[in-house]
């Protein structure tokens, strides 16, 4: 089975599953009887490359890694414009990987629009256009018949929404509650084993954990959207950020962290949605968590999601929430997906 694709944005998580889509095309092929067919591929700062016959990732990867650009190597002339492109290629699947904000949601927002309302199937990573509108985005999908996938905008590639959606069908959830950031615990983690907040800020930035500008993941704003994107997964509610009660960790310091660990527990930066009342509730805060729950044994940059369910109590799933491979693997498992008829 041929499926055709085209990859809007190869910044990290892009060449990420470029480079997936070239080491592992042989095993896809052979376990899963899907040969991807990508024919385009398009970024704002680094142009666009299009084939109708269909692009080689490697060479992509390669005019990437020299910071030259893709449409020194494009076969054929095209728009750089996604909706153009759309109809010019005729895709089966779009892979949006491109940057988002998170309050307009944008650009993925217009891009998730246009690719669903030709028909065509999207997986996403974008976090701003699910938190956004969710509900919107879903039933544009239904409506022309298309799907809409996202594994890969909480915890990375790690199966989180899957499990949920899958295994776990039938099961009521009552509430999600965990590590959603992966930057704020690799920080709390180095502040534990004696760092102070800046030093630890700084080695999270050195590792590549936090951006430049780490706000986005030191005061919450980050797991916020996760968890907005989570009210309307697992409980139809649409919730934004304003709507979370949301507190970072600048705020925690080294003394708060020894008296927590007196006390027989860890400082983490827990994420949640949960029921209460006729309610849904949201929020990210830093707590004292004992050790008997199995968030506190999450170290480093992981990322952990603990379900409470009717049927099956509960659920804990932990790996990792970040990653230029593991983001990437999310797009790959919702592409095998669709390619499969998973709608």
């Amino acid at each position: 089975m041929i499926s055709k694709i085209g990859l809007v944005g190869c910044g990290t998580v892009g060449s990420g599953l470029l480079e997936l889509l070239d080491k592992r095309a042989d095993y896809i092929a052979g376990k899963y009887g899907v040969t991807f067919k990508l024919l385009f591929v398009t970024d704002a700062a680094r142009g666009t490359a299009f084939s109708h016959d269909g692009l080689n990732p490697r060479a992509l990867l390669e005019i990437l890694k020299i910071g030259g650009s893709l449409d020194s190597i494009s076969p054929e002339d095209v728009s750089c414009d996604p909706a153009s492109l759309f109809e010019e290629a005729k895709p089966d699947i779009i892979c949006e990987a491109a940057p988002t904000d998170y309050t307009t949601g944008e650009p993925g927002m217009s891009i998730i629009i246009a690719a669903l309302s030709a028909g065509i199937s999207v997986v996403t990573s974008s976090k701003g256009a699910l938190s956004l509108d969710m509900a919107g985005l879903k039933v544009l999908a239904v409506s022309k018949r298309a799907s809409l996938r996202f594994e890969s905008s909480v915890m990375s590639g790690t199966p989180l929404i899957s499990l949920a959606r899958g295994p776990m069908a039938g099961c009521e959830i009552s509430k999600a509650e965990g590590i959603l950031n992966g930057t704020t615990n690799f920080i709390l983690t180095k502040m534990e084993e004696g760092m102070d907040y800046a030093e630890a800020l700084a080695e999270a930035t050195r590792r590549g954990y936090a951006e430049a500008d780490p706000t986005g993941d030191v005061e919450g704003f980050d797991a916020a959207v996760k968890v907005c994107i989570l009210a309307a997964e697992f409980f139809g509610t649409p919730m934004r950020l304003e709507d979370v009660r949301r507190t970072g960790i600048t705020g925690v310091t080294s003394e708060d962290i020894k008296r927590a660990a007196a006390s027989g527990g860890r400082i983490k930066l827990v994420a949640g949605v949960k029921k209460e009342g006729g309610s849904v509730i949201g929020y990210v805060s830093p707590e004292n968590v004992g050790l008997d729950n199995p968030l506190a044994s999450v170290s480093g940059a992981a990322n952990a999601v603990s379900i409470t369910t009717d049927n099956l109590g509960v659920v804990t799933i932990t790996g990792p929430g970040a990653g230029r491979i593991e983001t990437a693997q999310g797009l790959l498992s919702d592409m095998l997906s669709i390619a499969r008829g998973q709608l």
